[in-house]
């Protein structure tokens, strides 16, 4: 191991001490040594990979990693011909090159953001617009569930009317116009007897369709009310 290390030496001019690697050996071929540095730090199977002003690039047995020259003994740095000025000005621009990097990363997410914050506005206002579009259907459609509720409250109360009319009218002679357009006169009691059956039975259908017709606008509304909160909000968080 000795004699090894010895002749890296002699080879390759720049060997540390007591087992500092070599850029090659005698084959060619990296020389690899066991390497204490100051800090204590073991590095099994070491060899030089590359050197940098401020410091030197190793492989060892775990992986690989940056011995900078501050970790190194004075006399092996003389060995690799540290340069404090040298060192300083890589030093500089290697800080230099990292802030440039770090400006730009952050132009770039500037840009990214801005350019996020107009999708998300553009997002938000399309939303905006399905919802007023939404509020202003569902208007529509309770102001045509209401009208057919009310047209058929009036049909239901016309018939109610016509009824009570025709327990007391004189069956031998009364006028009556009927709620599906029918006019005529009841000349006998039988005739009577057939038409309030027929409004009756009218009745039956139109109070359980007003039944369902009621649910409509109940529901209608309810749907009305809470789309109208959503559009507040949205408004409200647009700043509107």
């Amino acid at each position: 191991m000795m004699n090894r290390t010895l002749s890296a030496i002699m080879i390759a001019g720049a060997v540390f001490a007591l087992g500092m690697p070599s850029f090659a050996a005698a084959d060619g071929k990296p020389a690899t040594y066991t390497v204490t540095l100051r800090s204590g730090k073991v590095l099994q199977d070491a060899y030089i990979l590359d050197k940098k002003p401020n410091g030197i690039t190793v492989a060892h047995k775990d992986g690989a990693m940056f011995i900078p020259f501050s970790d190194m003994p004075l006399e092996y740095q003389q060995k690799f011909g540290y340069d404090p000025i040298k060192s300083a000005r890589y030093e500089k621009k290697l800080h230099e090159q990292k802030k440039a990097a770090e400006k730009e990363e952050e132009e770039r997410k500037e840009k990214e953001a801005k350019r996020k914050s107009g999708d998300d506005k553009r997002y938000k206002n399309r939303k905006l617009l399905e919802q007023q579009q939404k509020v202003r259907r569902l208007e529509l459609e309770l102001e045509e569930a209401q009208k057919r509720l009310d047209t058929t409250d009036k049909t239901i109360g016309e018939n109610r009317s016509a009824l009570a009319g025709m327990t007391t009218m004189d069956t031998s002679r009364v006028s009556i116009e009927s709620p599906w357009g029918y006019g005529g006169r009841i000349r006998s009691g039988k005739n009577n007897a057939v038409l309030t059956n027929r409004l009756l039975k009218e009745n039956d259908k139109l109070e359980f369709n007003r039944n369902k017709q009621a649910q409509d606008v109940i529901d209608l509304k309810l749907k009305l009310e809470a789309a109208q909160r959503s559009l507040a909000l949205m408004k409200e968080n647009l700043g509107e």
